[in-house]
Order: C-alpha cells, then structure tokens, then sequence
C-alpha cells in the first residue's frame, strides 16, 4: 500500500510538533535553523519516522535533508 506524500508530511508534522512544543510546521521548515533541533532530536525524529512507516532510514539520508518537506521526500522514496 502506498503511502501518499500528505501523510507522511502530516506524521513529521505530529512528531515535529510533540519535539518542538507545538512550532508551527511547514515543508519548508528548517530542522536545525528553524525549529532549532539537536542532532539527538533529528536521530529521535528519524527512529520515530522508522516506526511509524516500518522502514529503515540510511543515516546519510540527512546529509542531503535540510526541511520538513525533504525528510518527507525522502522517506516517500524508502515507501516506493
């Protein structure tokens, strides 16, 4: 079954807000630059994303992952 793009940004979106304390999230919301996430935070994000999609994702994924919207970008790629 395939997953579309809008449930996976809504999920980060969830998972974001619960880390964040309810910042407002966009697909174009920085990780680091505007939501201020430490890289414990961006690896708890990720795992979280694993479970909740059952997928494993690379860590050098975020070498190329800078917003909400490339993270959902790429875990849509891992569901393809």
């Amino acid at each position: 079954m395939a997953v579309s793009a809008q449930r996976i940004l809504e999920t980060l979106q969830d998972r974001l807000n619960a880390l964040t304390g309810g910042k407002a999230v966009t697909a174009d919301t920085d990780l680091v630059g505007d939501l201020g996430l430490d890289s414990l935070q961006v690896m708890e994000l990720l795992m979280e994303m694993e479970d909740a999609f059952d997928i494993s994702i690379p860590v050098n994924v975020m070498a190329d992952v800078r917003t909400v919207g490339e993270l959902a970008g790429a875990v849509q790629v891992l569901l393809a």
